[in-house]
């Protein structure tokens, strides 16, 4: 059982459900989001990817905040690297959305 940082779950998936399930959704996320922590490693990050989209995983995004870039995932293998200046986008799994990756690295201030 995977755990991510973030994941969105189609609303198609959820008919039929009164309230949102105790615990994990059962079932693979449609989106998932990895943020990449000084402990994570290659090897285990792509152990997750594996079984992510062998569940049912269509794309899934992995954040480095250290290198201020992204990765995006259609399969168990890197299809982009986003830089700061790109964006993240929903693709058809979340139309729609889209977030500079500039906003999500931008200082903050708490003035």
């Amino acid at each position: 059982m995977l755990s991510p940082d973030a994941a969105f779950v189609v609303k198609a998936r959820l008919v039929g459900l009164k309230r949102p399930p105790r615990g994990f959704f059962p079932g693979a996320p449609d989106l998932v989001v990895e943020v990449l922590s000084p402990s994570d490693t290659v090897e285990h990050m792509h152990e997750k990817l594996t079984q992510y989209f062998r569940h049912g995983t269509k794309l899934a995004w992995v954040i480095n905040p250290a290198e201020r870039n992204a990765h995006v995932y259609r399969t168990p293998e890197a299809e982009r690297l986003l830089r700061v200046t790109d964006a993240l986008d929903g693709e058809d799994v979340l139309p729609g959305f889209r977030l500079p990756l500039a906003e999500l690295f931008a200082e903050l201030s708490f003035e």
